[in-house]
């Protein structure tokens, strides 16, 4: 990694001095006087460290500090200050500096110190880049994004359904996204030979016959097949060990799922994954955009909140329909326009979801970010259905893939 130091000080002899001692050492340094600049060259991927001052005539060291944070909670800020100003150090390492150094610093201990933050940084970056690699190669996470609960329970459902090799009964809504559940699970499966998929009504009795192989049997609305069709699937699996079934159905089917003892799998529909609504439609888009081999249209913030907002009953069959028109024109594809007080609602919830993600779901901090009382943040939060923890910890990147 790029050995790199953003320096913020705005004594010019000063800067000037760190600047050269850390290029002796090997050290890249942006130096700046200006928060902006710092706003400027601040990104999550930042391949290095901030250093700060933390007495400035403009914006201070903690705004520079907040600043940061915002962009990304792991990016280190070392913080400087005058010799003995105890409560300032106590309030930096509080609000997250990764380190407080006294001017006038040592040349060894300020470059001991910057070292290891640009280790720990290396290291985090390294495992973000490993993470996304992982999820890359994961089809549950690329086929169903998100951090919600819902979205992060159904995939490690998908995944346990696929390792244990048993038949699997998927169960939800129409449009939930059964069919792509089922492709989700052979592709997550070892040693399958092919994908079969067969709709309930082309299923004749009498004819029906499996291709040979370890196959991937997907029976699409399994709720609506007679008992003749029943009884020639199951009965054709039950003689071959090497099948496995994969139905899927709007309810529960007991015979089905007594007689091949199958895994029952709920496929949350987008109601329960409200909270992911803009990662799934950004990817919708980007597959409709692909397939079109057309531009990337910019999703202004106003249609984030409006998708997250609005009710999706035909799951994610309309949401894609949506995504279609929108990438055609983005104004002939904009959502029906709603009355003011909802679209207040839904740039509300926006802002409070936005805020969320940047401070990794800590709420003392959001709340003080948005000068609320923090007894006012819970009550719009639970308005809204956002919990504080679901936003903690590192964040699912969004995939390549099309859902």
């Amino acid at each position: 990694m790029k050995r790199q130091v953003l320096l913020i000080e705005d004594d010019d002899a000063l800067r000037a001095s760190l600047a050269q001692t850390l290029d002796l050492e090997g050290i890249d340094v942006i130096s700046t006087a200006h928060f902006v600049q710092a706003r400027r060259t601040l990104r999550a991927n930042f391949a290095g460290v901030v250093l700060t001052d933390i007495r400035m005539p403009d914006k201070d060291g903690f705004e520079i500090l907040a600043l940061a944070q915002s962009i990304d909670a792991d990016l280190p800020v070392v913080m400087l200050t005058g010799e003995g100003d105890v409560p300032m150090a106590i309030r930096a390492m509080k609000e997250g500096a990764y380190d407080f150094l006294e001017k006038p610093c040592e040349t060894s201990h300020l470059v001991g110190v910057l070292n290891r933050a640009l280790a720990h940084r290396e290291l985090v970056l390294h495992t973000r880049r490993m993470e996304q690699k992982m999820r890359r190669s994961d089809p549950a996470s690329v086929h169903f994004p998100g951090d919600s609960p819902a979205s992060r329970d159904f995939r490690e459902a998908l995944r346990r359904a696929a390792d244990s090799g048993r038949h699997i009964l998927l169960i939800g809504p129409e449009g939930a996204g059964k069919k792509l559940a089922a492709h989700t699970i052979f592709a997550m499966s070892e040693g399958r030979d092919s994908f079969v998929l067969v709709r309930t009504p082309e299923i004749d009795p009498e004819g029906f016959v499996i291709e040979q192989g370890a196959v991937d049997l997907s029976v699409k609305r399994v709720h609506l097949a007679s008992g003749s069709q029943l009884d020639c699937v199951i009965s054709q699996v039950e003689q071959r060990p090497e099948l496995r079934f994969i139905g899927s159905a709007e309810y529960a089917v007991p015979e089905v799922a007594d007689r091949l003892n199958c895994i029952t799998v709920a496929v949350p529909d987008l109601a329960a994954r409200r909270n992911d609504l803009g990662v799934i439609f950004e990817v919708l888009l980007r597959h409709a955009v692909r397939y079109a081999n057309a531009e990337m249209p910019d999703i202004p913030a106003a249609t984030l909140a409006e998708i997250k907002a609005r009710e999706w009953p035909g799951n994610l069959a309309e949401l894609r329909d949506y995504a279609n028109r929108f990438m055609d024109d983005p104004q002939d594809g904009a959502l029906a326009s709603r009355t003011l007080a909802a679209q207040m609602e839904a740039h509300e919830r926006l802002v409070l979801e936005t805020t969320l993600r940047n401070f990794q779901g800590k709420a003392a901090v959001a709340a003080e970010y948005l000068g609320l009382p923090r007894k006012t943040l819970y009550d719009r939060l639970a308005r809204h259905g956002l919990r504080p923890r679901d936003y903690q910890g590192g964040a699912e990147n969004r995939p390549n893939s099309s859902l």
